[in-house]
Order: structure tokens, then C-alpha cells, then sequence
């Protein structure tokens, strides 16, 4: 069956290691756009920290964001799908992250990434890298402690994002975190905690999109990098993984690449859809 919908992962499949978008990408992009594919961005990112360079690819409507918690209609304006945590879960998951000492964490909430105002004033000191500190900056909003914001308003977060800074209380912490069954924990880069509702993936996010649009799964692609991805990578009739995706990931991928530096994504258009 010909694909209708592409599904593409952001950091590390659509965006390059410099976090640019290559010229041939967009082309390829933008051709399948014109042949009438629905180009869905699918990413951990919330609505308000998606690339700007998407906006050189004219024809994009739909976006899954927060890794399928939410699903956006551009054109309409309105949010088509949503799995959002409870208050009590989130909180949860933010005070056993916080006993960690080298975790710095974001949180995202109505398409908006929060932070703590210490971690906004000294980026690069918690974790952000260099090549990100403009895009950190203009997404997020500083307060002074996440755990209140949550509790005071009794907010349902999209998504809890940490990055830790040492290895061993990362690993202990996924453990933990993995061992409860209302939370969905995975990561788009290895130092990475990313943690949703048990239901909120990009594969959930993937399926319900597709089941509003009447798109048949076989006519769905799918292209990433990340653990994240594995869900719609198993989900998509089509599965493509970057050529520098996790070994994980490339075992769950019907289709392999070439990286993000080499136009992976351009070459896995090229080659399915044309």
C-alpha cells in the first residue's frame, strides 16, 4: 500500500548532530509533502520548543508532541488527542527524581517547558550543551520550584524531562521509576529520564492520528533514533531506524538508514516513498 503518513522523529533523525536541518531533508521533505504524504513531526519536544527550521517545510499540519502525550492540528488549532498525567503521579515521579543530586529537570504542561530558575539562569552548569542554549532559553519558562506549580494548581503535566549528570544515579533511578505501573519511563538520549502516563507514547500518539485521519496502519511510516521511538517504530507499517540510532532501536526497525550527519531521513524518503 502507498504510505500516507510519515511520521519523523526530531533530534537525531530529522535535525542533524549540529541541530540543523540539511538542505537535502528538506527537500525530500517538502517533495513529500507536495505528493500529498502527511509529514508528521513526532518528538519528545513540547509544542512551544519545536524547531523553527520545521517551518521551511511548508504543508506540515499535524505535529505529535511530548512523546505522544499530545497530538496538535496546526491548521485548526486545536488538540486532537491528549493523555496527560495526574497530578499525584507526576508528583510522584518528581520526588524520587529529586533525590538525585545530579538531576535537572523540566517539566512540560499545555504545550510549555517549565524549569527551575536556577537551571534557567545557568544552562550549560545543568546539563544543557552548548548548541542548545538559545533553543532552551526562548522554550522555557523559569519558576522556582516545579512541585508547586504542579500542586498549587493541580496541573496535569504532558511530560517530566531529566537529564542526569552521573551515570550511576540514572541508572538507579530508571529502575525505580520503570518499576510503576502508571508511568511510562523511556529517553531520547542516554543521560536522558523521560517519563509520560503509562499510555502516553509516540506509537499511542501515532495510532490515534491515524484512526482520526482513516489511515490504515500499512500505509503509515515511521523514522526515528531513540528508545522513544520504539513504539512507533513497532506500530508503523513501515519502520525505518537512523543509521546512528540505538542497537535497540535498529533491531526494532524493519529498514536501517544512513545517520543524521549523511541524510538518513532524506535517503529513507527517497528509497519508500518515491
Amino acid at each position: 500500500m502507498n504510505i500516507q503518513l510519515l511520521a519523523i522523529d526530531m533530534d537525531g533523525t530529522t535535525l542533524n548532530r549540529k541541530n540543523t536541518l540539511s538542505p537535502a531533508t528538506r527537500n525530500a521533505l517538502q517533495r513529500a509533502a507536495d505528493a500529498g504524504i502527511l509529514v508528521v513531526p513526532a518528538t519528545g519536544r513540547q509544542f512551544s520548543g519545536l524547531p523553527p527550521e520545521l517551518e521551511a517545510v511548508h504543508g506540515i499540519r499535524y505535529y505529535l508532541c511530548s512523546n505522544g502525550a499530545v497530538v496538535f492540528d496546526r491548521q485548526e488549532e486545536k488538540i486532537l488527542h491528549c493523555d496527560l498525567m495526574q497530578p499525584s503521579q507526576a508528583l510522584r515521579a518528581l520526588a524520587e527524581i529529586s533525590r538525585w543530586e545530579s538531576a535537572v529537570t523540566d517539566v512540560y504542561i499545555a504545550g510549555k517547558a517549565y524549569t527551575t530558575i536556577d537551571r534557567y539562569q545557568a544552562p550549560l552548569r545543568f546539563g544543557v550543551d552548548a548548541l542548545h542554549i538559545k533553543t532552551f532559553l526562548a522554550s522555557r519558562i523559569p519558576v522556582k520550584s516545579l512541585p508547586d506549580l504542579i500542586r498549587q494548581k493541580q496541573l496535569q503535566p504532558e511530560k517530566i524531562f531529566s537529564i542526569f549528570l552521573n551515570t550511576t544515579e540514572h541508572k538507579t533511578c530508571w529502575d525505580v521509576l520503570c518499576a510503576q505501573p502508571d508511568l511510562a519511563v523511556t529517553n531520547s538520549i542516554p543521560n536522558a529520564i523521560e517519563v509520560t502516563n503509562v499510555t502516553a507514547t509516540k506509537g499511542g500518539g501515532l495510532q490515534a492520528l491515524a484512526a482520526h485521519l482513516h489511515i490504515p496502519q500499512d500505509a503509515v511510516m515511521a523514522v526515528g533514533d531513540g528508545l522513544n521511538d520504539l513504539t512507533m517504530l513497532d506500530w508503523a507499517g513501515i519502520s525505518v531506524a537512523m543509521g546512528n540510532a540505538d542497537i535497540n532501536v535498529k533491531r526494532h526497525a524493519r529498514y536501517e538508514t544512513a545517520s543524521c550527519d549523511e541524510d538518513g531521513l532524506a535517503k529513507a524518503v527517497e528509497r519508500f516513498l518515491f
